[in-house]
């Protein structure tokens, strides 16, 4: 299996987009809005991929369902609506970024605001914080726990135990707490 974009013709599960990747030791499946996604190891055969999608197809139809109904019920977003909450986050965020940085004695060099959809946010090697405008849409207590967070990355650039440890502390013993409630949370399309 070569090539950039291709794709498999499934009766029952229609098209599936395929992504090599050198990476890639097995197939893996996921659901987008574009549909079910393959990403397939160098070097796969097409019987390979069959036998994979034959083992895995109770599994693919129940998830693809349930993405389905997630969709469904998941808020959408105008353009119009998304640039005030863009205009939101860079008034309210950055000011409550610097705060929670201060308190801890910590200091990062930069914060952007970005559409991200995949990610409430982000911190780089070099100190670099970014945030989601759709931190907007989170409870206040929630958008803190994000930017403590990103804010625990520049001492500890992991999720290792001491990672956990000292978003824990920044919390009030509450992280955990925090990160399941995060859970019930998702970024909506637009």
């Amino acid at each position: 299996m070569k090539g950039k974009e291709l794709f498999y013709e499934d009766k029952e599960l229609g098209q599936i987009r395929l992504r090599v990747n050198r990476c890639a030791g097995r197939f893996v499946f996921r659901c987008t809005e574009e549909g079910l996604v393959c990403t397939v190891p160098v070097g796969a055969r097409q019987s390979d991929l069959l036998r994979a999608i034959e083992e895995l197809r109770p599994r693919l139809g129940v998830m693809m369902q349930r993405f389905s109904e997630r969709q469904a019920t998941r808020p959408r977003l105008t353009p119009r609506q998304i640039e005030g909450l863009r205009g939101q986050a860079k008034t309210i965020l950055p000011p409550r970024l610097q705060a929670l940085a201060l308190s801890r004695g910590l200091c990062y060099q930069k914060v952007s605001i970005h559409n991200s959809r995949t990610r409430w946010g982000s911190c780089s090697s070099k100190g670099n914080i970014s945030l989601s405008l759709y931190l907007m849409l989170l409870p206040p207590h929630l958008q803190d726990y994000v930017m403590q967070h990103e804010l625990t990355h520049l001492v500890e650039m992991n999720h290792s135990s001491r990672f956990w440890a000292l978003l824990d502390e920044a919390t009030g013993g509450c992280s955990l707490q925090l990160r399941n409630e995060l859970r019930h949370f998702s970024i909506p399309v637009s």
